[in-house]
């Protein structure tokens, strides 16, 4: 296995795990027609600035011979933590067929250890509420919800905050 920082080249690999993670993680959780517009090209767009950032990286997990997972991480956004303390996780993203196999914690150790080089004392994390299986992943790596919702961009769906102190 390795990590590495994706670089603009990487977008299109990003938004077909992107897509095909939503396609199973957020089926009858989030719309079904949020879910058919969030294709491929739309995910390249959205990638393509954020993988052009050379502050806070996306990172690439790769292993049996193929990119299989990436994560995103940056300064919280929240109004009500400080950037300068408060990092936060964008994204992570396992292909499906893949999840299991320890590729997201291995992505998680990477970017905790990232915050705490440069001297971050908590991580955030936006979940939908009802992702049961990305909140067990989230419970067992160590993050707890801390009351933070709010509902997902243009949808009605709840999403829930957890947080983990470094």
């Amino acid at each position: 296995m390795k990590i590495r920082r994706a670089q603009i080249a990487d977008a299109e690999t990003v938004a077909k795990i992107h897509v095909a993670s939503w396609d199973v993680a957020y089926r009858g959780i989030m719309p079904d027609d949020v879910i058919a517009r969030t294709d491929v090209a739309y995910r390249t767009r959205f990638w393509n600035p954020r993988l052009g950032d050379g502050a806070w990286p996306v990172l690439l997990l790769e292993a049996e011979g193929q990119t299989v997972a990436f994560c995103h991480m940056c300064p919280t956004h929240d109004p009500d933590d400080d950037p300068k303390s408060v990092g936060h996780i964008t994204s992570v993203h396992v292909l499906p067929q893949l999840r299991g196999r320890g590729y997201g914690r291995r992505l998680i150790d990477h970017v905790v250890a990232e915050f705490r080089r440069r001297k971050f004392r908590e991580i955030t994390l936006w979940v939908l509420e009802e992702n049961r299986k990305a909140r067990t992943f989230y419970d067992t790596y160590g993050f707890r919800p801390d009351g933070g919702k709010k509902t997902y961009p243009n949808t009605a769906v709840p999403e829930v905050r957890y947080r983990l102190t470094l």
